[in-house]
């Protein structure tokens, strides 16, 4: 697997440890920190030499790829044999989007890449996480405000356990070759909503305020990103169209169960808010 000290991955790489399976990493960093009995295998997604060392024995895959995604999922893609394992790939539900962004073109690239290399493929298409509250903390610890960037548009957000689950699900078992899931938590909120929700777990105010849209530009821009493809994506981010505007189901199907709300994660954190 890749990803495995990431917030998906690292939950993947939990549940497939106490289901007892056998795990081997692949990590950029040589001196990864990773649980007892996990093999490491050190190299990135990019690069094929490693990879297909990474792949000897393997049954099935969970590739989560970062940073230039394009060039990663080629070089991982070369790598695989007429005999592939089973790859679950953590994909987004922007692929789906209908307003054109830099974030969909990627994800949609490796998807292209991965069915074109093997038939046992799985796309999980999470919308925002939970987890992507944890953005907010500098600014509410400082100024006891959010001012959020992506602006104020409904959505369900996901917990990345829930997704992890699933992947493993989709790991482990037969009949998801081939299927794309789009997922979705169980509740529609806005950032105001997670924010409101958030201080009543921290016991604290939290104002909430929403960064015009070239502000949002200038501090991605700032943080590294073409100021076209920023402007892109915020325009994607804060469109009415979001794919992960509501509920679809499609994660209490997999689970059995109902997704894990938002509040339930931010009483986990609460901590991280105070």
């Amino acid at each position: 697997m890749t990803g495995a000290t990431g917030r998906v991955g690292g939950r993947v790489l939990a549940r497939l440890l106490e289901r007892g399976e056998r795990v081997r990493a692949l990590s950029r960093n040589p001196a990864a920190e990773l649980p007892d009995g996990v093999e490491l295998a050190v190299g990135s997604p990019g690069d094929t030499a490693a990879v297909t060392a990474a792949l000897d024995g393997v049954d099935a895959v969970f590739l989560v790829l970062v940073g230039d995604v394009e060039t990663e999922v080629r070089g991982f893609t070369a790598a695989l044999t007429a005999a592939a394992p089973r790859l679950v790939l953590l994909s987004s539900s922007s692929v789906v989007h209908p307003v054109p962004h830099r974030i969909a073109e990627e994800h949609r690239a490796a998807e292209t890449e991965v069915a074109a290399a093997t038939a046992r493929w799985t796309f999980l298409r999470p919308g925002p996480f939970h987890s992507n509250a944890l953005w907010w903390t500098g600014s509410v610890r400082g100024t006891g405000t959010v001012r959020c960037l992506v602006g104020n548009r409904p959505g369900a957000p996901i917990d990345p356990d829930d997704v992890a689950a699933i992947a493993v699900r989709a790991l482990t078992e037969d009949g998801h070759d081939g299927l794309a899931y789009e997922l979705t938590g169980p509740q529609t909120l806005t950032s105001g909503d997670q924010v409101r929700i958030l201080a009543r777990a921290a016991g604290r105010p939290i104002r909430f305020e929403v960064a015009a849209a070239e502000q949002a530009v200038a501090a991605f821009t700032a943080a590294g990103s073409d100021p076209v493809v920023a402007e892109g994506n915020v325009a994607a981010l804060r469109s009415r169209e979001v794919p992960w505007g509501r509920p679809n189901g499609t994660a209490e199907r997999l689970l059995g169960r109902p997704p894990r709300p938002f509040h339930a994660w931010a009483a986990e954190h609460a901590a991280a808010f105070g």
